[in-house]
């Protein structure tokens, strides 16, 4: 049988988003702390590792005592479920009294919260950990009819109490606490003890579930003080007054290039100083009505080494719809380049927004001034650099802004068809990491240079990478232009209309593969090509607004709720003509399209079946609210058929009658006074007005008389 020691030990990653992670966080460093129902001491020692507390510690479990005993103060051990056990310990001594995942095994844990606020010095706190029993996962196991207890987590066998976020607000207050912070730790169904119940449930079944409100929250972590101490400075809230950031709700990615900023290689390579906009001030247009140079209007031709950038970028981009940058992430066999963005802001905690990496795994050569067969810098492949590469990706999958599907990271790989044996790299880079404890990690192909693969690579899913794979509505390639527009130089690249191109891919149906929507605002790399750059010519922000809306409303359709991501290419690739950040001829134009298109998205699903969020009076199971919606539709066509038959019936009794009447009029047809008026019908039917000013004649007069 396994034993609480056993069973409750586990490493803490203070750098996670873990319950215990955000228990360090709360406590703070260098404090005095009590932990009530410590275990084998899993948190505190790492409050006493990690944050440089001193801890105490109340448990019950011998061995547990045991060793707590060796890195704690004091060790109390106490039964918390019986009368004065906290009657040797002082009052009002410890800066922080610590309850992690504790209270649902009490008989009274509303009078345990009360004791545990009466232990705390005046500016001290009381931090909490709970389990979410509303969460989908425990949804789905009482629509499965079989309540599944475990050792340990949502449905642990030794639980005798159970929350949800509303039970714990009342909690709290009933304890006469205010919470002054907490966090909501999510994890997708799939990735909990009770994932195997959860893939047996119908996919729309699933959509419901994860619709109810903090559906995805598996704990919640608490700060909290006497309501009497919540000040102006110090403001306490609800729990409810902010719901979790769903899982669920489609976001945008956008592609982000971080070469804006001069780093040695690009000065030996290119000249001293050469970052992005080199390229971009030089551009010029190649017939009437060519846009270009593209240049930046408000952010300017900003340095990324420069944090006051990265802030007003994020504040950008969040402001107008987008969730996550996806970094482009340049690793040549252990050596990186233009990583200073990246790793600045992975530092910079402030910087809270979400964010991704796409490995741009592709050698780097002069194809910029025409020497495409010059490499600069090469990329190998093999299963050391299999390793290395993964392993240099763990600081950027344990932050807690990582983008991820269903738990996992997510990256995405530029060009999968490089990698020599693509299923053996992915499997290696899955089981390393594994192994460093991140768990299953999300692999996405892009779909680029032709390729369409990526089941067979051991990815598990695709994403669209226009203008790559840029097909016309009948599958051959869209009509080359280069020839019509007028150009003042010869063209050696292509010029495709951006309706027929956004078209081509609006167009494809994904509903039966997991291949994420890409959009791209423009597309024109003259400023890197000269003559020989293919450009997608007539885009607006008005036509992007349109493809993205597309793009929105097919993913809500073909994806499940977690999966609801739209990648857009991209942030800042001004060199290539394509970018949300504003220029001089466009302003935020595109940026307000974007935010256009995710609100009109969002009010179109609001009233599409399956997907929708249901008020709270609606939420019945999906079984009785599907058969109940069947009977009603059912009911409705009955009545429909009946007065369709009615009206039927009624119709032919006319149609009878009128042939009847026509019987009737059939002598008169034939008689010589009716062939004979027929001029004079004529010409009453041509002068509607003179048969009005007959009838009154006739009817002023005495023939009628």
């Amino acid at each position: 049988m396994n034993i609480a020691a056993d069973i409750y030990r586990y490493p803490v990653d203070a750098d996670s988003d873990s319950a215990a992670a955000n228990v360090l966080r709360f406590v703070g460093k260098g404090r005095k702390v009590l932990e009530i129902g410590a275990g084998p001491g899993s948190v505190a020692k790492a409050m006493v590792d990690l944050n440089g507390c001193k801890v105490s510690a109340v448990e019950i479990d011998q061995r547990c005592v045991s060793i707590l005993r060796t890195f704690c103060e004091t060790v109390w051990r106490c039964d918390l479920n019986s009368t004065g056990w906290m009657k040797n310990i002082p009052a009002r001594a410890f800066d922080n009294v610590v309850i992690a995942d504790v209270l649902e095994h009490l008989v009274d844990p509303w009078k345990t919260l009360k004791i545990a606020s009466t232990l705390i010095k005046k500016t001290g706190s009381v931090v909490v950990s709970m389990q979410n029993t509303s969460h989908a996962a425990v949804l789905a196991c009482l629509m499965d009819n079989d309540f599944k207890y475990q050792d340990w987590g949502l449905l642990d066998r030794t639980h005798i109490r159970f929350f949800s976020i509303k039970n714990m607000q009342t909690l709290f207050e009933d304890a006469g606490l205010a919470v002054l912070d907490h966090a909501f730790i999510q994890k997708h169904p799939s990735e909990t003890e009770l994932a195997n119940i959860w893939s047996e449930l119908p996919g729309e079944t699933k959509a419901f579930l994860e619709s109810v409100d903090y559906a995805n929250v598996y704990q919640v972590v608490v700060k909290a003080v006497p309501k009497d101490r919540a000040t102006r400075r110090r403001p306490s809230h609800s729990l409810l007054e902010q719901p979790a950031q769903s899982q669920s709700d489609l976001r945008y990615v956008a592609f982000y290039l971080p070469q804006f900023h001069p780093i040695a290689e690009n000065d030996a390579w290119w000249g001293k100083g050469f970052t992005e906009w080199t390229n971009v001030t030089k551009a010029k247009p190649l017939f009437p009505e060519h846009y270009q140079p593209h240049l930046p209007a408000e952010l300017g031709f900003y340095d990324l080494r420069m944090g006051e950038v990265r802030r007003e970028q994020i504040s950008l981009a969040r402001g107008h719809g987008i969730d996550a940058f996806c970094f482009h992430y340049y690793w040549f066999n252990g050596h990186r380049l233009l990583e200073r963005p990246i790793l600045d802001f992975l530092a910079d905690k402030e910087a809270d927004f979400d964010f991704c990496l796409c490995w741009a795994n592709e050698n780097w050569t002069r194809k910029w001034d025409g020497s495409d067969h010059e490499i600069l810098i090469e990329q190998t492949y093999t299963p050391e650099n299999d390793i290395a590469f993964i392993d240099s990706l763990l600081p950027f999958f344990r932050d807690r802004r990582y983008v991820r599907i269903n738990g996992a990271p997510v990256l995405v790989v530029y060009r999968s068809r490089h990698l020599p044996d693509a299923r053996a790299t992915t499997a290696a880079w899955r089981d390393h990491c594994r192994k460093a404890g991140i768990g299953e990690i999300y692999l996405v192909a892009a779909l680029t240079h032709g390729n369409e693969e990526f089941e067979n690579q051991g990815f598990d899913a695709g994403v669209e990478f226009p203008p790559h794979n840029t097909w016309g509505t009948n599958g051959a390639r869209p009509r080359n232009l280069a020839h019509e527009v007028g150009a003042t130089v010869p063209l050696q690249g292509s010029v495709y209309a951006y309706e027929e191109c956004a078209q081509s891919f609006i167009e494809r149906d994904y509903s039966r593969r997991k291949v994420y929507r890409c959009v791209v605002p423009s597309w024109d790399n003259t400023a890197r090509l000269g003559a020989r750059a293919h450009i997608m010519h007539g885009s607006s922000p008005s036509r992007y607004e349109e493809w993205l809306h597309a793009a929105s409303s097919k993913t809500i359709a073909d994806r499940v709720p977690a999966e609801r991501l739209v990648f857009i290419n991209a942030w800042n690739e001004w060199a290539e003509g394509c970018h949300l950040e504003p220029d001089l001829v466009h302003g935020r134009a595109h940026l307000e399209a974007t935010a256009r298109a995710k609100a009109a998205t969002a009010r179109d699903a609001s009233v599409q079946p399956p997907w929708s969020r249901r008020s709270r009076e609606q939420k019945v199971p999906l079984e009785l609210h599907r058969l109940q919606s069947h009977h009603t539709e059912t009911r409705e066509l009955r009545e429909l058929l009946k007065r369709t038959m009615d009206e039927k019936a009624e119709l032919f009794r006319i149609i009878q009658k009128c042939e009847h009447e026509l019987e009737r009029l059939r002598p008169i047809e034939s008689s010589t006074i009716w062939r004979a008026s027929a001029p004079i019908r004529e010409i009453l039917s041509q002068n509607p007005d003179l048969i009005n000013r007959i009838i009154k004649e006739i009817m002023g007069s005495n023939i009628l008389r």
